[in-house]
């Protein structure tokens, strides 16, 4: 949209600090509403012969038409405020010097900025080495090239592109092919870095240290608890806590609690905290048979009285008793789980009786 258009001058009434109401063309002038649209946004001037300032107003076309200071550029008090205008002001269309590009002493174009709102075209360069503005075209094919063939290498130039053989992007710099490009994802994939390299090592130093600290306690124990010529145990401890349990040099497998044995077992003994045990065959019985020994209180003739223990078929019994009187009952009509009582002048009476059969 243009802000500027040729002999728009119009005259305002003691606008104040208020947007201008236009009162029309002067004459041979033409009004802001033939040049410009409503809404657009130009350049002004507002004079009242004693004051004046610039800047860019805002265009609204109706009856009046009115143009709003929408921006003060400047003003003849070197500021940027509203000038307070109480009498007639005219109001005309020009550009101000801030937007003006000027050219200085040397003939050079002075700019303290420079935006461009559509496409600016410079030629193309002559001379690389200057300090002359760069087409894109120019940029594009001087400095990286797309595609990948050895075909289109040219001098003074470097392309980057994927290779033909789907090997990954390559880079190339005049005629030379100078490699294809390590991408962060492949690089973690195939290389360790300086991290884990280091943790790696550490890890393999301290288990080496275990290793070798292993190996020695292995050697102690090969020395010191095996036979040194074909490989038996003479002398085996194993600890717990504070128990330990001990395969020692003289035939013994002992327990200990501390310092102090509890039990010991040898190939012709056992012994558990002074205790001797005796074995099966050594009992003047059959090993086969077991003897139960009970008391039974209150027992009537013909009662039953059942086996503390049973016996897995029928056993002898022997009852009498209790006190120092004649025995005047006896047991008859046993099986394993029990017999009856027989007494003589009946009533009841406590007995002790002993029992002998298989187990």
């Amino acid at each position: 949209m243009t802000m500027l258009a040729n002999f728009v001058l119009e005259t305002a009434s003691s606008p104040g600090v208020s947007s201008f109401v236009l009162n029309g063309a002067v004459a041979d002038r033409r009004a802001f509403s033939q040049a410009f649209p409503d809404g657009g946004r130009i350049f002004y001037f507002a004079d009242d012969g004693t004051q004046a300032e610039w800047g860019v107003g805002t265009l609204t076309i109706g009856n009046p038409c009115t143009l709003a200071r929408s921006r003060v550029i400047g003003n003849t008090q070197n500021g940027t405020d509203l000038m307070r205008f109480s009498g007639g002001v005219q109001v005309y269309n020009e550009i101000p010097a801030e937007f003006l590009v000027q050219l200085d002493e040397n003939g050079a174009v002075s700019l303290k900025s420079l935006t461009v709102l559509s496409e600016l075209l410079v030629p193309q360069v002559s001379d690389w080495n200057s300090n002359q503005a760069v087409r894109a075209a120019d940029a594009k094919g001087w400095f990286v090239k797309q595609g990948w063939s050895f075909s289109n290498f040219g001098g003074n130039a470097i392309y980057v592109g994927w290779r033909n053989d789907g090997s990954g992007l390559g880079l190339g710099v005049d005629q030379t092919d100078i490699g294809t490009f390590a991408l962060k994802g492949w690089v973690s994939d195939n290389y360790a870095t300086t991290v884990q390299v280091n943790t790696a090592l550490s890890a393999a130093n301290s288990a080496q240290g275990t290793g070798n600290a292993a190996l020695a306690a292995a050697n102690t124990a090969n020395s010191t608890k095996l036979d040194a010529n074909n490989g038996q145990a003479t002398v085996l401890s194993v600890s717990y806590g504070p128990n330990k349990a001990s395969f020692q040099g003289d035939g013994n497998f002992v327990l200990y609690a501390g310092i102090n044995a509890f039990f010991a077992v040898s190939t012709s003994s056992i012994n558990w905290n002074g205790h001797d045990f005796v074995f099966t065959e050594d009992l003047p019985t059959d090993p086969g048979q077991k003897i139960v020994m009970d008391v039974a209180t209150g027992v009537s003739s013909g009662g039953r009285v059942t086996f503390a223990v049973p016996f897995s078929d029928t056993p002898r019994v022997m009852a009498q008793n209790f006190g120092n009187g004649d025995v005047n009952c006896h047991a008859y009509a046993p099986d394993k789980n029990g017999f009856s009582l027989h007494i003589n002048n009946g009533g009841t009476t406590d007995i002790t009786y002993i029992a002998k059969g298989p187990k």
